[in-house]
């Protein structure tokens, strides 16, 4: 049994893939949501700038130097084997994050959502040149080949399998997730082959361009779009 946490902003994916490792690994998950504000709520802002929240829900006063500091303040009593950092596409994200804010009802903010991603995975991003442990995995790829993610994950972490699972089999794909409706050929297009840049428009495009942090996004593995 080895355990896990997984991190990531809400709308990135982290019900899905949190779903595909319990069903192929023995693993346990150490992330709780009981308390929005905890370190080990998967949503968790730990980034400095805590006027850039977008859910008043997770506004926190917890500040950290190292990563050293933020794993004593998970306050569990074991060893942690990995932390997967779950990311989305920035643009994709964007859009779908926008669309929970309207559907939660949030209350409109005095900054732009994408300045959220800068700051959640540019921290990440930080304490993962501070500790090997932490690893960063992007959503598409786990819908394009969610077998060869999960792969990579058993040879990173070393992960035990479930008894009789084959990670090549059936157990990679999913039709629906919790906080997500029903996966579909079309919605696996609208990621796969980028449609949501159509619906963000040149004019959204070029104001999310200009804000976000272009050698962060490409070192996660992204490009930016025109």
């Amino acid at each position: 049994m080895k355990n896990i946490l997984h991190y990531g902003l809400q709308r990135s994916g982290t019900n899905f893939i949190e779903t595909l490792l319990k069903k192929n690994f023995r693993i346990k998950i150490w992330n709780s949501n009981a308390d929005r504000k905890h370190a080990l709520q998967k949503h968790f802002r730990l980034y400095d700038d805590k006027t850039k929240i977008g859910d008043a829900d997770y506004s926190n006063d917890q500040y950290f130097t190292s990563f050293g500091e933020y794993e004593q303040a998970l306050d569990i009593d074991v060893k942690v084997d990995g932390i997967i950092i779950i990311s989305k596409d920035p643009y994709a994200w964007y859009l779908s994050y926008l669309n929970w804010a309207e559907k939660c009802g949030w209350p409109s903010v005095n900054h732009h959502y994408i300045e959220e991603y800068n700051h959640f995975y540019g921290k990440w991003y930080e304490f993962s040149q501070q500790d090997e442990r932490i690893v960063f995995v992007r959503y598409t790829d786990f819908l394009v080949d969610g077998a060869a993610q999960l792969s990579k994950l058993q040879e990173t972490f070393d992960l035990p399998t479930r008894l009789l699972t084959n990670l090549f089999g059936s157990k990679t794909s999913l039709s629906k997730v919790d906080q997500s409706s029903t996966f579909s050929e079309e919605k696996f297009k609208f990621y796969t082959e980028k449609e949501y840049l159509e619906q963000i428009g040149k004019e959204k495009l070029d104001v999310i361009n200009d804000i976000l942090d272009v050698p962060l996004i490409k070192s996660m593995g992204y490009q930016v779009e025109s």
